[in-house]
């Protein structure tokens, strides 16, 4: 096996050593969730990453301790969000573990940075006729290639789920850091989606609508649509601005088949899209009798149709069946994350009790109570072993959406109880079955499955210890509310039920939990 350099040995065996069980014994529990983390981020970047290039093993086999395959592009994705999620669980903690910072801080932006450019291994290039334009996109394989820049991209070989979790995940590193590059990236990646929406128009004039699963798929799925969502708000909070200029081109159908375009702000068609996408991924894949969310809808052909409109041919639209598949967490997540971003940004009543259901049914579906040694757990999906399965990296998703849901959770206490179950497992599955700072898929039962993981999976364990990090300190953040003439509002009596929230710049806030300054009251309160 090839190792690392030896910059991200040294910082490895840094964190085996600074984060010990009896460091951890006096640590507040936000500050272990975070100390582990980083440990599992260390540990899995040494063990599943090799080369300057740092190519990402399939595989890891914690006996050998050796590596096997490639990983594609989706694995190679939680990498970047798992040193998110510590960066925005350290910036969170700054002045409570100062030299947690100072020592971590840098090192993941840098690894970050790193992990960034050698993405570049799964890019090429290709031209698109889609349903309105014919266009040269630069976007990422499912392969990875030998050289930046040469990945194979056509056809099937590029999926849409894949980039809206990079263009997540890339808004994430720019919020985080403000390198101007992600937040191009993700720019970039958000508009290859959205030219990917079905806007060919029924007899009635309305958008088919939806996202296939990739360019070369006529099947629309969960996951090719709901993982823009957040993505989508997130981006138009950043573009907006009194002065914003149109400067972004839509293209779309008009109702004699005509292809069209037009300026519009990034902000403005960012939500519009957002709010889109998440109607019809609710009209057509909620399951109503069990609450959550189907896979997919398939196809009635699947070859790709065309349709010749001048000299130029457009994607045509094939009819999609009725919803069908297994109802993944990911899948719910996504919804549950989105519900939250567009609640937090609207206000809208509908919103929250989209939300409130959400919380209630993903816990009863998909969670299922286990009794040991007097002990009651609430385990989540898993799969037999690692190498047969995503379900460790989408119950990440899922839990990453209730620390979004938690605030807006009013009706009930689902997110919560969801969310404390995940540190069970987890701080479970750390005191007995620990290896090498790698977890098993199987928290509860451990490494009955045999000695293989994935880095995928690892780093879906790190990045749901530090978002629950972030989650434990947002709940104590209603502490700093002060209004401006320094006098300390109730914030569970003010947030939930006197006052209206707004940003500076006028938008409606259900619940000021992201920091910056609000408007509450007739006074600006700023949230640290």
């Amino acid at each position: 096996m090839t190792h690392l350099p030896l910059p991200f040995l040294l910082s490895f065996l840094f964190f085996l050593a600074s984060s010990n069980t009896s460091a951890e014994e006096t640590a507040p529990s936000y500050l272990a969730n975070l100390q582990r983390a980083i440990a599992i981020t260390d540990a899995t970047m040494n063990t599943s990453f090799t080369g300057t290039d740092l190519r990402m093993y399939d595989t890891y086999n914690t006996a050998t301790k050796t590596g096997s395959g490639t990983a594609d592009v989706w694995p190679y994705t939680a990498a970047l969000e798992a040193h998110c999620s510590v960066l925005e669980a350290l910036e969170l903690f700054k002045n409570q573990a100062p030299d947690l910072y100072e020592q971590t801080h840098e090192r993941f932006v840098a690894r970050l940075r790193q992990l960034f450019n050698n993405l570049g291994y799964y890019r090429g290039t290709y031209t698109l006729n889609s349903y309105a334009q014919r266009k040269s996109w630069s976007i990422y394989g499912v392969h990875r290639s030998g050289s930046v820049g040469q990945a194979a991209v056509t056809g099937i070989e590029n999926v849409y789920d894949d980039q809206m979790w990079l263009c997540r995940e890339l808004v994430r590193a720019y919020r985080l850091t403000g390198y101007s590059k992600y937040l191009d990236e993700a720019t970039m990646l958000a508009n290859y989606c959205i030219d990917g929406w079905d806007c060919c128009l029924d007899k009635d004039g309305n958008e088919y609508g939806g996202i296939s699963w990739g360019p070369g798929y006529n099947s629309k799925h969960s996951c090719s649509n709901a993982p823009l969502i957040q993505p989508l708000v997130w981006l138009a909070d950043i573009y907006r601005a009194d002065d914003e200029p149109e400067n972004l081109r839509y293209y779309y159908i008009l109702p004699d088949g005509t292809r069209t375009s037009v300026l519009r702000r990034h902000s403005e068609l960012y939500m519009e899209f957002a709010r889109k996408i998440y109607a019809w991924q609710k009209e057509k894949l909620l399951n109503h009798t069990t609450g959550v969310y189907w896979d997919m809808c398939g196809a009635v052909k699947g070859e790709i149709q065309y349709e010749k409109v001048g000299r130029i041919e457009y994607r045509a639209h094939v009819d999609i069946g009725g919803p069908t598949g297994t109802a993944y967490t990911y899948n719910t997540g996504t919804m549950l994350a989105a519900t939250a971003e567009l609640l937090r940004t609207t206000g809208e009543q509908t919103y929250r009790n989209d939300l409130n259901a959400l919380c209630r049914s993903s816990y009863n579906q998909f969670s299922k109570g286990r009794r040991i040694s007097g002990v009651t757990f609430r385990e989540w999906p898993t799969d037999p072993q690692a190498t047969s399965g995503f379900n460790t990296w989408f119950d990440d998703v899922l839990m990453r959406a209730f620390v979004d849901a938690h605030p807006y959770n009013d009706a009930n206490n689902y997110a919560t109880m969801s969310l404390n179950s995940f540190q069970q497992n987890l701080d479970y599955a750390w005191d007995n079955h620990l290896r090498d700072n790698q977890l098993p898929i199987h928290l509860i039962d451990g490494w009955d499955n045999g000695d293989v993981t994935k880095g995928f999976h690892q780093l879906a364990f790190a990045s749901e210890y530090a978002m629950l990090a972030v989650w434990q300190q947002r709940r104590q953040q209603t502490d700093a509310i002060k209004t401006t003439d320094n006098h300390t509002l109730n914030p569970q009596h003010s947030i939930s039920n006197t006052h209206n929230y707004y940003t500076l710049s006028g938008l409606h806030q259900t619940h000021p939990f992201r920091r910056g300054l609000y408007v509450v009251g007739g006074h600006k309160v700023a949230v640290k």
